[in-house]
């Protein structure tokens, strides 16, 4: 069993696509957000939920990076869109 939640994009966030970048904006807060290149790829793979051991694994095949790393920047971003109320835990 992961010990990990799972998370996906919150359905009511407005999103635009601009070249291999992401940028959002919730009408409720009027918060905006945008989204680098790798943030953007992390994104799209929450669109339909996914778990966090998913979500690594998948990155690390993609991008040839360190489990560690990845942890921690995933980690970090996904606190950020937590906070912001971008994605939503899913039960």
């Amino acid at each position: 069993m992961s010990t990990h939640p799972s998370y996906i994009q919150n359905a009511e966030i407005i999103q635009s696509k601009i070249g291999d970048e992401v940028v959002m904006l919730d009408m409720t807060s009027g918060f905006y957000f945008g989204l680098n290149s790798v943030a953007s790829v992390i994104w799209q793979k929450m669109k339909e939920g996914i778990s966090f051991e998913a979500l690594i694994n998948q990155l690390i095949e993609e991008f040839q990076v360190e489990r560690d790393l990845c942890e921690k920047d995933t980690r970090e971003l996904i606190d950020q869109l937590l906070e912001k109320n971008i994605i939503r835990v899913v039960e």
